[in-house]
């Protein structure tokens, strides 16, 4: 799935200008050689290019704004939780303030939420004289947060006493749902929902944090089955939280971006790609000297003849002067030679690369040395 086509869609001097400002900083930010293209600069410092971005955030607008055709083509069934104007909530269930303790509670309540890979759940154990007398299990779909869970799980120990008419003190390690509860400026449709149940029977339930993982029976119990729900938990069904559909898009994002990327046809473009597999946001090159070697725009006498500042390509020691020829075979920097890989190798010869600084220190000191041949050469012009 791409992001829609025709959504959002650019003209070629709408990009060609978005590509111009953005390059202005990715030069300066990574100090590469000014003929570097901005494709390249773009995979090597993870930075999406602007004509996708801009795209991305022209969607998740139109989302916003409801629009229900690309609602569906980018969520397809699922719902979404929608924001509602803060004059429209009650003021009785704005402010919501709970007890942390009810005194002489009937029960005692232990919630948590667990995300594990992409199954969510939550658990509501229940306590009295500290034996666990009951646990409810619910799963989740994919798309929901941890979040969400800690929240959907104080909701469903509320709505339990409610039920039984006894009264509770939940506890939850959770301190982003207590913090929701408590705000005055909750927009979610489901965090309201839930404030305006607990506003009805506040008598009944007093919430309370504990720290998590330090040895309390009842929160390690509820860190268990929670874990345990997001497998074999009841099914249940909350709407996606907006967080889901900025998800989705960077996902789409960063499809388009490969897709663009792959069909970018340059001799620097290639050579990337025989190292790097796919972009991606968590990629970021620090050094200024792999740019040099993976771009092949940097201090070699190849790369000065291209852009006719030297009449030849050839280094003083008579071969092709080169990126590869300065990082592998060059006699003039022996000393600071890196292993050259098989190309079925590349990728994980380079991922290897950017961890190793002694290999880093031997590019830099062999591109030193290419400079100053490039030096005596544009001289000697």
């Amino acid at each position: 799935m791409a992001l829609v086509s025709g959504v959002g869609a650019l003209t070629k001097q709408q990009v060609d200008r978005l590509h111009s400002i953005q390059r202005i900083f990715l030069l300066k930010f990574t100090r590469a050689y000014r003929t570097t293209s901005t494709s390249v600069l773009n995979t090597l410092t993870g930075i999406p290019p602007l004509h996708v971005v801009a795209k991305t955030e022209f969607i998740k607008f139109r989302i916003w704004a409801g629009h229900a055709n690309l609602c569906t083509d980018i969520l397809g069934n699922i719902q979404l939780d929608n924001n509602i104007s803060i004059k429209n909530i009650p003021s009785s269930s704005k402010f919501v303030i709970l007890n942390e303790t009810i005194s002489n509670a009937d029960f005692e309540v232990y919630t948590d939420g667990s995300r594990i890979e992409d199954e969510t759940g939550f658990a509501v154990c229940i306590l009295q004289e500290n034996n666990n007398i009951e646990n409810h299990l619910y799963k989740l779909k994919s798309h929901n947060s941890v979040f969400q869970a800690e929240l959907a799980a104080i909701h469903c120990a509320a709505n339990w006493a409610a039920s039984k008419n006894v009264s509770i003190n939940i506890h939850t390690d959770s301190l982003s749902s207590i913090a929701a509860i408590k705000s005055a400026s909750a927009r979610s449709s489901f965090v309201n929902n839930i404030k305006q149940d607990l506003v009805k029977i506040k008598h009944l339930v007093g919430l309370s944090w504990v720290k998590a993982h330090v040895g309390i029976q009842g929160n390690e119990l509820a860190d268990q089955q929670a874990k345990l729900a997001t497998t074999t938990g009841v099914d249940t069904i909350i709407p996606a939280p907006r967080s889901y559909v900025k998800r989705i898009l960077n996902k789409l994002m960063i499809k388009e971006w490969n897709d663009y990327w792959r069909q970018y046809n340059s001799t620097s473009g290639a050579r990337v790609r025989e190292y790097l597999e796919h972009v991606s946001p968590k990629f970021l090159i620090h050094s200024k000297f792999l740019i040099f070697f993976l771009s092949g725009h940097g201090p070699f006498p190849f790369y000065l003849c291209r852009f006719k500042i030297l009449d030849s390509p050839l280094c003083v020691c008579g071969q092709v002067g080169d990126a590869d020829h300065y990082t592998f075979s060059c006699s003039l920097t022996q000393k600071f030679h890196l292993v050259k890989p098989a190309d079925a190798h590349k990728r994980a010869w380079f991922q290897n690369l950017i961890n190793n600084s002694q290999a880093l220190n031997k590019l830099k000191e062999a591109f030193r040395i290419s400079g100053d041949v490039c030096d005596s050469l544009t001289q000697a012009v």
